[in-house]
Order: C-alpha cells, then sequence, then structure tokens
C-alpha cells in the first residue's frame, strides 16, 4: 500500500494505483495539461472509497510507503486505463532518473 499525498490529504491506496497516478500526472505536466481523476482508495474507517482529484502542471503529488499493506487491492481496470492515457501524451514509459547511470567524475 501506498500514500498519495496531494495538498495536505494523504489518499491510501494500491501500489499500483499510486505508481500510476504518479506517472499520468508527468504526462500531463509534459503535455501542459490538466485532468481529473477518482483514486480508488481506503477510507480511515477500511472501507473502499474513491478520492476524486485535479492533476495538472501545478500539482505537487508525493508517493510514499504506507504501513498497511494488508489492505492491498486489485485495480487493474483503473491503472491500465491511466497508463493508456499518459501513454497518449508520447510518455509510454515513466522517466526515473534514479535509475539512470550517473556520469563518472572526472
Amino acid at each position: 500500500m501506498k500514500n498519495i499525498r496531494y495538498d495536505s490529504a494523504i489518499i491510501l491506496t494500491s501500489d499500483d494505483v499510486a505508481d500510476a497516478v504518479i506517472e499520468y500526472a508527468a504526462a500531463l505536466s509534459g503535455g501542459d495539461r490538466a485532468d481529473t481523476v477518482e483514486v480508488p482508495a481506503v477510507a480511515p474507517d477500511g472501507m473502499m472509497t474513491t478520492t476524486k482529484i485535479l492533476i495538472g502542471p501545478a500539482s505537487e503529488l508525493v508517493v510514499e510507503d504506507a504501513e498497511a499493506d494488508e489492505l492491498e487491492m486489485e485495480n487493474t481496470e483503473f491503472v491500465e486505463r491511466l497508463r493508456a492515457a499518459a501513454e497518449t501524451f508520447g510518455h509510454s514509459e515513466p522517466i526515473h532518473a534514479a535509475d539512470r547511470e550517473t556520469p563518472e567524475k572526472l
């Protein structure tokens, strides 16, 4: 499970959903566009819910690991739909700066 921090809200959701949301946010910002997304989430009482967020070029999202791994949920359809939407902006693969090799110091 992961938390998506959006403004002052904390959205508890699955790993795949959180990763798809932040990848979609990156794709939207690269295309200078915005969209609303209904994120499948877990409410504080443990019930399933959705949280609607606006994602755009100025959005500041943070994704972090959550403690509640036993609540992991399947959201394959949501993840596939969001990743397909991200691909329409020409960003089929997320760019992970941490995965790149750093040049050796001279």
